[in-house]
């Protein structure tokens, strides 16, 4: 019989939830509106407004690099999640302690909602949901994955290694990364974590022009 997946961990490995949305202006001057109308929608939520080093970068250098071009400039920051937002990309961070998708949906679509109504949106060119995650074990290597990896007769466990691979289903590209052994440091503790690093950024592209036929 199987059995339900659970709705939370014991131990939760998740580091970062991050939902993103990427689209053309219908005026690309009008990316300066952005930060103020949002703010208005949450002031509660996300009091804090912090210019990001990456708002410097002149707009003609940003356009034509395209490393650049999707790059936040300002960010809305409430408790342990945040707001980002740039000239083609805005985005909602989550960091621990994750709430569970039944919250972190609702506030996706609350913003969602508040990108639509300023009415500045021209066209969705896509968006996304990307989970980082670690697991914290040590010796670190790859035996707590559901993952074989062989270089000829060599079995890969507990070599250190980076891997990362697309995955294509219909109109949506999986993107997964493993790096083996991680050391991270969560904003506003002393303490490192140490295990195998996961992450999955999950896009769907979008063609046609109008918000209004799309589910976010």
């Amino acid at each position: 019989m199987n059995k339900s997946l659970p709705l939370k961990l014991k131990k939760e490995p998740l580091l970062e939830a991050v939902w993103e949305i990427r689209f053309v202006l219908k005026n690309p001057s009008a990316d300066d509106l952005l930060p103020g109308l949002l703010s208005k929608e949450f002031p509660i939520k996300y009091k804090n407004i912090v210019k990001l080093p990456t708002s410097d970068i002149p707009d003609p250098i940003a356009e034509n690099v395209p490393n650049l071009r999707y790059l936040p400039k300002i960010r809305l920051e409430g408790d342990n999640q945040a707001i980002q937002i740039g000239k083609r990309s805005i985005s909602l961070s989550c960091r621990r302690p994750y709430p569970g998708w039944k919250i972190f949906s609702k506030d996706i679509f609350s913003l969602a909602d508040a990108i639509q109504n300023t009415g500045l949106i021209d066209k969705i060119e896509r968006y996304s949901l990307k989970y980082v995650d670690l697991i914290e074990i040590l010796p670190a290597d790859l035996s707590c994955l559901n993952l074989n990896l062989n270089i000829k007769k060599i079995k890969i466990i507990t070599q250190p290694i980076q891997l990362r691979t697309e995955i294509v289903e219909d109109d949506i590209t999986h993107i997964i990364g493993i790096t083996s052994p991680a050391e991270v440091m969560n904003p506003g503790e002393s303490e490192k974590h140490r295990g195998v690093l996961v992450d999955i950024d999950t896009i769907k592209r979008l063609d046609e022009n109008s918000w209004n036929n799309h589910e976010i």
